[in-house]
């Protein structure tokens, strides 16, 4: 007898509906659905390793010669595909660079990959913290850059460190001196490795920094699908050799990534790639434009503003609305639910929205009369609050990410095998954490395993859960910690 079960919707058709909805996509991925990059019936494209189709593990063919098209283009020694995310360049690049318990330097505002693969390799890491720069980027509390001198102190401090690794641009999109920081790596000998996934676009327009290759990085890893038209999970790591071994990054490239390559994926890695080196030079003119007339238009807000930085490349709109009587949550779910527009991130007093070469004037437009409308009822609203001599709500103390030095109690590998027990947060103050802490986005830990939960710890995340935040490793008031005796 057949089965007679009846499916539910699911996630296909569930997609289909979302994306018939006219939502304005102000995030991720790059290609914005934008109709001038879709592909006939991707499932005639979606093959596997038959003659004539070349291997992503040992290309010898059309994908070789695109990967050394990349690498002219770019200048670097070797560029390779990534089907897997940035998330296993990462973990490929460390792997490479690294052996079992060696001591790394790490930028404490690393993605959760940096984290994973000290895990796994069991690395003893040291961390620089961003930088204090006072003013409105600290009361956000968006992280600034990482210091050359700080790096430098750290190394003097650390003899035995095998390689730094630090993000640049980060969510926000400040940009760090690589250039500095490559240069005081160098002196100990030792590779730099660059998380530039929110980078990817710095190469095709002057407007935006050099790119950490550019810069002297030895491995720099960029997502294709954050900031440029390509498909979720494409990305590109790009590798100069001396103080990195090819044999190794080749090694752990093949570890880490499917051993069942999309050429879909590929295949749409190429056409991004083959737009940026055509239409696209033109377009990205198009688009620095349309970023420039956005900024514009914003100087007129009153109770909302954006958040600019000489540190931060300009793609990323960051909203900020600390004088405002709203957090960043609430203007997310504002243009979500009035005005159909769904940003990339909120947190604390802040909303970044992300756009790309595929956001055309009409979405800047679009956003632009959103958030004048929402202003201006904010601002009235300020100005009624001033007039009635009431207190403001704006500025009162929203979450925003704390980059205290959390007290170490052990390795977070070491934490991997001791057992664990669920505690409310409110009495988990002195206990070390089981798992990693983080808001997600972005995936940058505010608790490693094995760190001591302070006070001020539990009161932030306390505040973050009072904040509609969703924070992994903390769910429905309890958190797990270590049981250590």
């Amino acid at each position: 007898m057949k089965c007679s079960v009846q499916m539910k919707q699911g996630l296909y058709e569930t997609l289909t509906e979302y994306c018939q909805a006219d939502i304005l996509p102000m995030h991720m991925p790059g290609h914005k659905r934008n109709y001038k990059f879709q592909m006939e019936n991707p499932y005639e494209l979606d093959v596997t390793e038959v003659p004539g189709l070349d291997n992503l593990h040992q290309p010898e063919g059309v994908i070789r010669e695109l990967m050394d098209q990349i690498a002219k283009e770019y200048r670097s020694e070797a560029s390779f595909l990534l089907v897997n995310g940035s998330t296993c360049g990462i973990l490929a690049a460390i792997t490479a660079c690294c052996r079992r318990g060696d001591r790394i330097l790490v930028a404490r505002n690393c993605h959760k990959a940096v984290y994973n693969a000290i895990r796994l390799l069991e690395l003893r890491p040291v961390y620089v913290y961003p930088s204090a720069e006072g003013g409105e980027m600290e009361a956000l509390g968006i992280a600034g850059i990482i210091s050359p001198e700080d790096v430098e102190g750290a190394l003097e401090e650390y003899a035995d460190i095998s390689c730094a690794v630090i993000t640049s641009p980060t969510y926000e999109g400040i940009v760090s001196p690589v250039s500095a920081i490559a240069d005081v790596v160098h002196k100990r000998k030792i590779p730099l490795i660059v998380d530039e996934a929110h980078g990817a676009h710095f190469h095709w327009h002057e407007t935006f920094p050099d790119t950490a290759l550019t810069e002297g990085a030895d491995i720099v890893i960029e997502s294709l699908h954050k900031t440029l038209p390509a498909f979720t999970q494409t990305g590109v790591l790009h590798a100069r050799f001396g103080l990195v071994k090819k044999e190794f990054l080749t090694w752990s490239l093949q570890t880490y990534q499917s051993s069942s390559p999309s050429y879909l994926l590929m295949a749409g890695a190429e056409r991004c790639f083959s737009y940026l080196m055509g239409k696209g030079r033109e377009e990205m003119q198009r688009y620095v434009s349309d970023l420039e007339w956005f900024r514009q238009e914003m100087k007129a807000l009153r109770a909302l503003r954006l958040f600019e930085s000489r540190w931060k490349e300009p793609s990323k709109l960051v909203i900020a609305t600390d004088r405002a009587s709203v957090q960043g949550c609430g203007l997310a779910d504002r243009l979500r639910e009035s005005y159909r527009i769904e940003t990339e991130m909120s947190c604390g007093d802040y909303v970044i929205a992300m756009t790309s070469i595929a956001d055309e004037r009409k979405s800047f437009e679009r956003l632009a009369s959103a958030l004048r409308e929402i202003d201006g009822e904010l601002a009235e609203k300020l100005d009624r609050q001033a007039f009635e001599n009431v207190e403001s709500t704006a500025g009162k103390k929203s979450f925003c990410y704390d980059w205290h030095r959390p007290v170490p109690g052990m390795y977070s590998f070491e934490a991997a095998y001791f057992p664990k027990r669920r505690v409310p947060l409110h009495e988990a103050a002195g206990e070390l954490a089981a798992e990693p802490v983080y808001p997600y986005p972005p995936g940058i830990p505010l608790l490693v395993e094995g760190e001591k939960i302070s006070r001020e710890m539990v009161e932030l995340l306390e505040r973050a859960a009072g904040q509609q935040i969703s924070v992994h490793g903390v769910a429905d008031g309890f958190i797990n910690v270590l049981v250590t005796e």
